[in-house]
Protein backbone atom coordinates (compact mmCIF):
# COMPACT_ATOMS: atom_id res chain seq x y z
CA UNK A 1 0.00 0.00 0.00
CA UNK A 2 1.23 3.34 -0.84
CA UNK A 3 1.93 5.79 1.96
CA UNK A 4 -1.15 8.08 0.12
CA UNK A 5 -3.69 4.96 0.48
CA UNK A 6 -2.32 4.45 3.87
CA UNK A 7 -3.04 7.81 4.81
CA UNK A 8 -6.44 7.59 3.12
CA UNK A 9 -7.54 4.27 4.83
CA UNK A 10 -6.64 5.72 8.61
CA UNK A 11 -8.57 8.81 7.84
CA UNK A 12 -11.19 6.52 6.74
CA UNK A 13 -11.39 4.46 9.53
CA UNK A 14 -10.48 6.72 12.43
CA UNK A 15 -13.68 7.50 13.11
CA UNK A 16 -15.69 4.49 13.61
CA UNK A 17 -12.70 1.84 13.77
CA UNK A 18 -9.96 3.60 16.10
CA UNK A 19 -8.20 0.94 17.23
CA UNK A 20 -7.29 -0.24 13.00
CA UNK A 21 -6.95 2.95 12.24
CA UNK A 22 -4.29 3.30 14.89
CA UNK A 23 -2.32 0.29 13.41
CA UNK A 24 -2.44 1.45 9.63
CA UNK A 25 -1.25 5.00 11.02
CA UNK A 26 1.91 3.50 12.75
CA UNK A 27 3.00 1.32 9.79
CA UNK A 28 3.13 4.46 7.07
CA UNK A 29 6.57 5.11 6.73
CA UNK A 30 6.54 8.31 4.80
CA UNK A 31 6.53 10.86 8.23
CA UNK A 32 4.20 13.62 5.99
CA UNK A 33 1.22 10.96 5.95
CA UNK A 34 1.85 9.54 9.11
CA UNK A 35 1.71 12.41 10.82
CA UNK A 36 -1.57 13.37 8.44
CA UNK A 37 -2.95 9.84 9.12
CA UNK A 38 -1.62 9.70 13.15
CA UNK A 39 -3.38 13.40 13.53
CA UNK A 40 -6.83 11.93 12.19
CA UNK A 41 -6.96 9.22 14.86
CA UNK A 42 -6.35 11.53 17.74
CA UNK A 43 -8.26 13.89 16.53
CA UNK A 44 -11.71 10.92 16.88
CA UNK A 45 -9.63 8.43 19.67
CA UNK A 46 -12.41 7.91 22.16
CA UNK A 47 -9.97 8.10 25.23
CA UNK A 48 -8.00 10.51 26.72
CA UNK A 49 -4.42 8.85 25.56
CA UNK A 50 -5.52 10.86 22.28
CA UNK A 51 -2.88 13.10 23.54
CA UNK A 52 -0.11 10.86 23.22
CA UNK A 53 -1.27 9.93 19.54
CA UNK A 54 -1.10 13.26 18.43
CA UNK A 55 2.65 14.09 20.56
CA UNK A 56 3.75 10.88 17.91
CA UNK A 57 1.90 12.98 15.06
CA UNK A 58 3.89 16.22 15.92
CA UNK A 59 7.19 13.85 16.18
CA UNK A 60 6.31 12.26 12.95
CA UNK A 61 6.01 15.68 11.37
CA UNK A 62 9.30 16.92 12.66
CA UNK A 63 10.96 14.16 12.01
CA UNK A 64 11.13 15.64 7.79
CA UNK A 65 14.23 17.82 6.84
CA UNK A 66 12.83 19.67 4.84
CA UNK A 67 11.33 22.75 6.66
CA UNK A 68 8.65 23.77 4.35
CA UNK A 69 7.22 20.52 5.16
CA UNK A 70 7.31 20.21 8.96
CA UNK A 71 5.47 23.80 9.04
CA UNK A 72 2.73 22.82 6.73
CA UNK A 73 2.02 19.34 7.86
CA UNK A 74 1.66 20.53 11.54
CA UNK A 75 -1.41 22.46 10.15
CA UNK A 76 -3.33 18.86 11.23
CA UNK A 77 -2.47 18.09 14.73
CA UNK A 78 -2.77 21.85 15.60
CA UNK A 79 -6.44 21.61 14.25
CA UNK A 80 -7.04 18.12 15.85
CA UNK A 81 -5.43 19.70 19.81
CA UNK A 82 -8.06 22.42 18.75
CA UNK A 83 -11.03 20.02 17.85
CA UNK A 84 -10.16 18.20 21.04
CA UNK A 85 -10.17 21.70 23.23
CA UNK A 86 -6.27 21.02 24.21
CA UNK A 87 -5.71 24.79 23.71
CA UNK A 88 -2.14 25.22 25.10
CA UNK A 89 -0.78 22.16 23.26
CA UNK A 90 -2.24 23.84 19.92
CA UNK A 91 -0.96 27.02 21.04
CA UNK A 92 2.37 25.90 21.61
CA UNK A 93 2.48 24.08 18.78
CA UNK A 94 1.39 26.56 16.58
CA UNK A 95 4.17 29.09 18.15
CA UNK A 96 7.07 26.46 17.39
CA UNK A 97 5.96 26.12 14.05
CA UNK A 98 5.73 29.80 13.42
CA UNK A 99 9.29 30.56 14.09
CA UNK A 100 10.23 27.73 12.02
CA UNK A 101 8.58 29.36 9.51
CA UNK A 102 11.44 31.82 9.31
CA UNK A 103 13.65 29.67 8.11
CA UNK A 104 11.80 28.53 4.92
CA UNK A 105 13.57 30.61 2.36
CA UNK A 106 11.47 30.10 -0.41
CA UNK A 107 8.99 32.61 -0.30
CA UNK A 108 6.11 31.14 -1.83
CA UNK A 109 6.87 28.02 0.42
CA UNK A 110 6.57 30.23 3.05
CA UNK A 111 3.35 31.77 2.24
CA UNK A 112 1.77 28.30 1.61
CA UNK A 113 3.10 27.22 5.27
CA UNK A 114 2.10 29.84 7.06
CA UNK A 115 -1.59 29.40 5.03
CA UNK A 116 -1.90 25.89 6.26
CA UNK A 117 -0.94 27.28 9.50
CA UNK A 118 -3.52 30.08 9.31
CA UNK A 119 -6.26 27.65 7.94
CA UNK A 120 -5.93 25.27 11.25
CA UNK A 121 -6.18 27.97 13.88
CA UNK A 122 -8.75 30.28 12.06
CA UNK A 123 -12.08 29.20 13.25
CA UNK A 124 -11.02 29.49 17.30
CA UNK A 125 -10.09 32.49 18.98
CA UNK A 126 -8.05 35.39 17.26
CA UNK A 127 -5.58 35.12 19.90
CA UNK A 128 -4.55 31.63 18.20
CA UNK A 129 -3.78 33.10 14.86
CA UNK A 130 -3.52 36.62 14.77
CA UNK A 131 0.50 36.57 14.53
CA UNK A 132 0.06 33.69 12.02
CA UNK A 133 -2.08 36.35 10.27
CA UNK A 134 1.21 39.31 10.07
CA UNK A 135 3.20 36.69 8.92
CA UNK A 136 1.24 36.14 6.09
CA UNK A 137 1.66 39.48 4.90
CA UNK A 138 4.94 39.74 5.59
CA UNK A 139 5.56 36.47 3.51
CA UNK A 140 3.57 38.19 0.70
CA UNK A 141 7.09 40.33 -0.35
CA UNK A 142 8.87 40.21 -1.70
CA UNK A 143 6.44 39.20 -4.44
CA UNK A 144 8.08 35.95 -6.31
CA UNK A 145 5.43 33.65 -6.33
CA UNK A 146 1.20 33.52 -7.59
CA UNK A 147 0.67 31.50 -4.58
CA UNK A 148 2.18 34.82 -2.18
CA UNK A 149 -1.09 36.99 -3.54
CA UNK A 150 -3.39 33.86 -3.46
CA UNK A 151 -2.45 33.02 -0.11
CA UNK A 152 -2.75 36.65 0.96
CA UNK A 153 -6.29 37.60 -0.52
CA UNK A 154 -8.34 34.26 1.17
CA UNK A 155 -6.56 35.08 4.50
CA UNK A 156 -7.51 38.30 4.51
CA UNK A 157 -11.12 37.30 3.02
CA UNK A 158 -11.29 35.34 6.47
CA UNK A 159 -10.76 38.13 8.40
CA UNK A 160 -12.03 41.08 7.28
CA UNK A 161 -15.29 40.84 8.62
CA UNK A 162 -14.51 40.07 12.19
CA UNK A 163 -11.20 41.42 12.42
CA UNK A 164 -10.60 45.15 10.30
CA UNK A 165 -8.42 46.14 12.34
CA UNK A 166 -5.96 43.23 10.67
CA UNK A 167 -7.25 44.04 7.21
CA UNK A 168 -5.98 47.25 7.82
CA UNK A 169 -2.48 46.52 9.07
CA UNK A 170 -2.09 44.42 6.29
CA UNK A 171 -2.74 47.46 4.20
CA UNK A 172 -0.27 49.25 6.16
CA UNK A 173 2.58 46.22 5.59
CA UNK A 174 1.79 45.54 2.04
CA UNK A 175 4.28 47.62 -0.88
CA UNK A 176 4.13 45.86 -3.82
CA UNK A 177 1.96 47.98 -6.09
CA UNK A 178 0.21 44.95 -7.57
CA UNK A 179 -0.44 43.15 -3.84
CA UNK A 180 -1.61 46.84 -2.23
CA UNK A 181 -3.85 47.31 -5.08
CA UNK A 182 -5.81 43.33 -5.24
CA UNK A 183 -6.35 43.96 -1.15
CA UNK A 184 -7.53 47.38 -1.20
CA UNK A 185 -9.62 46.27 -3.82
CA UNK A 186 -10.84 43.88 -0.94
CA UNK A 187 -11.16 46.23 1.79
CA UNK A 188 -12.85 48.62 -0.19
CA UNK A 189 -15.32 46.14 -1.29
CA UNK A 190 -14.91 46.51 -4.92
CA UNK A 191 -13.68 43.23 -5.15
CA UNK A 192 -15.59 40.26 -3.33
CA UNK A 193 -13.06 37.05 -2.61
CA UNK A 194 -14.74 34.22 -0.91
CA UNK A 195 -12.71 32.08 1.09
CA UNK A 196 -13.28 30.01 4.28
CA UNK A 197 -10.69 27.91 6.81
CA UNK A 198 -10.28 24.41 5.65
CA UNK A 199 -11.91 21.50 7.04
CA UNK A 200 -8.96 19.63 8.02
CA UNK A 201 -11.14 16.66 9.23
CA UNK A 202 -14.14 16.72 6.48
CA UNK A 203 -15.84 13.06 6.52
Amino acid sequence: MTPTAARNLACKLAPEQPEKALAVAKAITDPWFRCQALAWVGRFWPHEQYSRILADAVSAGNSQDNTYKRVAVSAWPIRAYLDRGNIKAAQRLLGEQLRDARNIDNMGGRSEALFALFQSARPYDERLWRSVFLALVDAAEPALSWRQLRNLREALAMVIADSPELADAALQKVKYPKNLNAIRKQVDGTLRVEAKPRDYFAR
